[in-house]
C-alpha cells in the first residue's frame, strides 16, 4: 500500500514539474483558479461578477492552449501570454461593473490577488528545468537526413538524442556515416538493443511499412513513433521542406482548415492599425522631415506579391539614396542604404507607412511578407510548395520574422518558406496575438538577426539544388529585398 502512494506522489509531482516546465503555460489555468477561489474566499467577488469572472477564464485559458505551440519558441511570449489568465479576470470583472452601471472600482483584495497570480505566473517561467532522461531516438526512411537532424538537436538537447537510422546503408561514400544501426527487417531488435524511445518516419513509404509491421508483432514494444515532420514542427517551430511530402497539403486542405482571411483577423488588422497609426503619427512626422532632408521623395512605393497572387503596391519610407530599379537582394550592410534609413530599417521605423496597406485590405498585421513579382516568380521555381504562402494575405511581420530574421538570398528563403509553413498551417488569433507580443521584444533588441541561417539544413541539406523542381505550394520570405526604399 504504501508503494502504491508513493507511486501516485510521484506520478503528481511529475505532473506538476511538466507543467512548470513549459514556463508557466501549463500551470496558468490553476493559478488561475486558485485566483478565483481566494477572490471568492475574501469576498471580493460579487455575485453580477462570477460569470464575467468564469468566461474570461475560460477565454483566457483557450487563449494559453492555442499559443501554446508558438509561445514555447518565443522568451517573451512564453513567459508573458501564460500571466495574461489572473489579468483578464481582473479586466472582465470591470468590464461586468461597466454594463451593471456601476462605478468601475474593483475590490482592492481582487486587484491584489490577480496581479499576484499573474506575478507568480513570471516568476514560475524562471524555474530552472529539471535534468530529465535523454529521449534516445532513431529516423527510419531518409538516412541523408540523420546528420542533420543530429547535428540541429545537439543545440536542443532536451529534445533527445539521435541514435542513429534504421534502413539500408547509403551506397553513396559522401552519405555514409556512423549512425547506421541495420536494416528495416531487425526494427524489433534494433528497438530493444539500442533502447530506442522514439522512432521517426520520414517518408510515406516508410510510414507504411513501420505500420504493417507493428501491426504484426512490434505493438508490445515501448517506443513511439512520430513522423519526423511533426517532429520538427514541434522542437524547431518550423515545417522542413526537406522531410515534408505532398501529403502535407492535407493541413490546408482539410475541409476544416480556414482559407482567406477571417473576419474577425479583418477586424483585428483595422483596430490595431488604427491604434498604432494614432501612436505613430508624431515619430512618423519626424521621420518623413529627415527623410526629406537627406534628399529625394519621401515614400519609396514597389510592386509586391499578395494574397491569391494579386499584386499590390507597397508603401515605404525611402531608405536607401541609388536610383537603381531592378528588383535584388539588399543586405543589412548594403551601401545604398542612408545615414536615417540604417536606423529606420533596424527598427522596421521605415514600415509605418504600410499600416496604409493594411486599413486598405491589400496586408494583414501579422502574415508571411510580401515579394517582389520577379524574385517571387524565381523563389517560385527553385523552392517546392512556395505557392503555399499566398494563400493567406501578407504581414507587416510574422513567424518567419520574428524567428529567422530576414532573407537575402534562396537559401534564406528556403528557411523562411519552413517558418512561413509552419505559420499557415497553426494559424489563429491567439497565434497572431502571441507573435505580435514577439516582434515588440525584437524591434527593441533587433534579434532578428541573429537565428538568421538556424535549421537552414534542415530547409535543404546539400544545398538548395537537392530540393525538387516542382511548384506547389510552400512559404518563403524573402525580405529586406528591392530598389532604393
Amino acid at each position: 500500500m504504501p508503494k502504491n502512494r508513493n507511486q501516485e506522489y510521484a506520478t503528481v509531482r511529475e505532473r506538476f514539474r511538466s507543467a512548470l516546465d513549459v514556463g508557466g503555460i501549463g500551470i496558468a489555468p490553476l493559478v488561475s483558479v486558485a485566483t478565483i477561489g481566494l477572490a471568492a474566499a475574501t469576498e471580493s467577488l460579487t455575485w453580477y461578477q462570477a460569470p464575467a469572472v468564469t468566461a474570461a477564464m475560460c477565454a483566457s485559458i483557450l487563449i494559453i492552449r492555442c499559443g501554446r505551440p508558438f509561445a514555447h519558441f518565443l522568451p517573451l511570449a512564453k513567459r508573458l501570454v501564460p500571466a495574461i489568465a489572473p489579468l483578464m479576470i481582473l479586466l472582465m470583472t470591470l468590464a461586468s461593473d461597466f454594463f451593471t452601471q456601476r462605478v468601475p472600482d474593483p475590490s482592492h483584495k481582487l486587484a491584489v490577488v490577480c496581479l499576484l497570480g499573474s506575478l507568480g505566473i513570471v516568476l514560475l517561467s524562471f524555474r530552472r528545468q529539471p535534468k530529465r532522461k535523454a529521449v534516445r531516438i532513431a529516423l527510419l526512411g531518409n538516412s541523408e537526413l540523420v546528420t542533420t537532424l543530429a547535428k540541429e538537436l545537439a543545440v536542443r538537447a532536451s529534445a533527445g538524442h539521435i541514435v542513429g537510422y534504421v534502413g539500408e546503408r547509403s551506397a553513396d561514400p559522401l552519405q555514409r556515416n556512423d549512425y547506421h544501426l541495420g536494416p528495416e527487417s531487425e526494427l524489433p531488435a534494433i528497438i530493444n538493443r539500442s533502447g530506442i524511445d522514439l522512432l521517426l518516419v520520414s517518408s510515406e513509404e516508410a510510414r507504411r511499412s513501420v505500420f504493417e509491421l507493428f501491426s504484426a508483432d512490434c505493438l508490445d514494444l515501448k517506443v513511439r513513433v512520430l513522423e519526423l515532420a511533426s517532429f520538427c514542427e514541434d522542437t524547431f517551430g518550423l515545417s522542413p521542406l526537406a522531410a515534408i511530402e505532398p501529403r502535407w497539403l492535407e493541413s490546408v486542405l482539410h475541409p476544416s482548415y480556414r482559407q482567406g482571411t477571417p473576419r474577425s483577423k479583418r477586424v483585428f488588422d483595422v483596430v490595431v492599425s488604427l491604434v498604432a497609426g494614432l501612436i505613430a503619427v508624431p515619430v512618423l512626422l519626424l521621420l518623413v522631415i529627415l527623410v526629406k532632408l537627406d534628399g529625394g521623395p519621401i515614400f519609396y512605393r514597389q510592386i509586391r506579391v499578395g494574397e491569391r497572387g494579386r499584386p499590390f503596391e507597397i508603401l515605404k519610407l525611402r531608405s536607401m539614396r541609388s536610383t537603381d530599379q531592378r528588383e535584388q537582394w539588399s543586405s543589412r550592410t548594403d551601401p545604398r542604404v542612408t545615414w536615417i534609413g540604417r536606423f529606420t530599417r533596424r527598427t522596421h521605423l521605415d514600415e509605418l507607412p504600410q499600416i496604409v496597406n493594411v486599413l486598405r485590405g491589400d496586408m494583414s498585421i501579422v502574415g508571411p511578407r510580401p515579394e517582389q513579382p520577379a524574385l517571387a516568380e524565381r523563389l517560385r521555381q527553385a523552392i517546392p510548395f512556395y505557392d503555399i504562402r499566398h494563400l493567406v494575405r501578407p504581414g507587416l511581420t510574422g513567424w518567419a520574422q520574428v524567428r529567422g530574421g530576414y532573407a537575402g538570398a534562396e537559401g534564406e528563403s528556403a528557411l523562411k518558406v519552413c517558418y512561413d509553413l509552419f505559420y499557415i498551417k497553426h494559424r489563429s488569433f491567439s497565434v497572431d496575438c502571441v507573435i505580435l507580443l514577439e516582434t515588440v521584444r525584437t524591434l527593441v533588441f533587433d534579434r532578428q538577426w541573429q537565428n538568421a541561417g538556424a535549421y537552414r539544413e534542415l530547409a535543404f541539406p546539400g544545398g538548395l539544388c537537392t530540393l525538387p523542381t516542382q511548384t506547389t505550394p510552400v512559404p518563403s520570405e524573402p525580405s529586406r529585398v528591392g530598389a532604393p526604399r
